[in-house]
């Protein structure tokens, strides 16, 4: 991103927080993490345990939004259901997939950056428990507070995570923003009332747009209000 497009990222940044940026909200997957590539491949394995051919592109489509439980009664027919928790013992999520995701670039330095700076930083994702895992796994779990996961409040795109961490923060909408990549994150925000924050999601209807962390954090240096004050 050249100099004029941080300037730029800033501007609307401003223009979307006019009273400051008190708080973050993140999805998780496609965010913090590309985890799509690991997901299907692992959707594949149990595939491939019950006989059947890999995941189809309309079911990687969905399975990235959806919450595990979804996924699976999308993909598998009743009859295989009842034989994924024998192979998921054989092949755990956070044995077999955890170890190959990785943090998207400049993600820890800004999360560090933005905390020290007193904005609030929280989770909505569709993920469930093992939500924990991925964090502890980045040495992330003090980081954000609250996590509201798919075992805690409805799935997105309710709004109701978002609410929850308003609720917590005691915060108002027009102070947070939501980054998220999706159609349900779109609904989730737009439901919550806080802005949305497209990551790598050009073709998103979104407040702003951004391409990368490393240039939210350059512009967010610009910001003249940024925490609770």
């Amino acid at each position: 991103m050249m100099q004029s497009s941080v300037t730029t990222l800033a501007s609307l940044l401003e223009r979307t927080f006019p009273a400051g940026l008190s708080g973050l909200i993140f999805d998780c997957d496609g965010v913090m993490v590309d985890s799509r590539d690991v997901n299907i491949g692992y959707y594949n394995l149990l595939l491939r345990e019950v006989g059947k051919p890999p995941i189809t592109p309309e079911q990687a489509g969905y399975v990235q939004m959806s919450t595990a439980k979804e996924a699976l009664e999308y993909i598998f027919s009743p009859e295989e259901l009842k034989l994924l928790p024998a192979i998921a013992e054989r092949y755990p999520y956070r044995d077999v997939a955890l170890p190959q995701l990785e943090l998207e670039p400049g993600l820890a330095d800004m999360l560090h950056w933005l905390r020290e700076r007193g904005v609030r930083l929280g989770i909505h994702t569709n993920r469930g428990s093992g939500m924990w895992d991925l964090l502890a796994r980045f040495n992330l779990c003090e980081m954000f507070d609250p996590v509201m996961t798919a075992e805690i409040v409805p799935s997105k795109p309710d709004p109701a995570g978002v609410h929850r961490i308003l609720e917590t923060w005691k915060f108002g909408p027009e102070s947070v923003g939501f980054i998220g990549d999706s159609a349900t994150d779109a609904a989730a925000a737009q439901g919550g009332g806080v802005p949305l924050l497209a990551y790598n999601s050009p073709d998103l209807p979104a407040a702003v747009h951004v391409d990368n962390f490393a240039h939210l954090r350059s512009a967010l240096e610009r910001l003249p209000r940024l925490g609770r004050t």
